[in-house]
């Protein structure tokens, strides 16, 4: 009896209601970058996700990750997990374009790394972006 109460618990809660959260992917000194992750509304523990990372624009200059807000939320709706990347830039850092793309290299590693703890299939992950967040998904590609 105890045993088939445990089975069934844990049928029950392979299916759940992930909030979106907010992780740090990267520390540099005492600069934190993070990534927000939106998740579609039911998600199964048991089954990987497609994903897609969003770089913003801002030619390297200037610019954040809630930029593709709107977009992340359309795919979640469509069953992809969403992750929306920060990353060093002039403005906020007095960074190059070449930390940028570190830290977008980063970003991917860091998804692909812990994707059991995220649901996702790491090697189906779709890197995207506008402007200098295009460049650097195809740079880090």
């Amino acid at each position: 009896m105890v045993l088939l109460i445990g089975i069934s618990f844990k049928l029950s809660a392979q299916k759940t209601g992930k909030k979106d959260s907010l992780v740090i992917y990267k520390q540099i000194d005492t600069v934190s970058l993070e990534m927000k992750i939106i998740y579609p509304p039911v998600v199964n523990a048991m089954k990987q996700y497609p994903c897609i990372v969003f770089f913003f624009g801002g030619g390297w200059i200037g610019g954040n990750n809630d930029q593709f807000m709107t977009q992340a939320r359309h795919f979640a709706q469509e069953g992809l997990i969403c992750f929306l990347a920060d990353y060093r830039v002039r403005s906020r850092h007095g960074t190059s374009p070449f930390e940028s793309l570190k830290d977008a290299k980063s970003a991917i590693r860091f998804i692909r790394k812990n994707a059991e703890r995220f649901y996702i299939a790491k090697d189906s992950l779709i890197a995207s972006g506008g402007s200098a967040g295009g460049q650097l998904a195809a740079a880090a590609a």
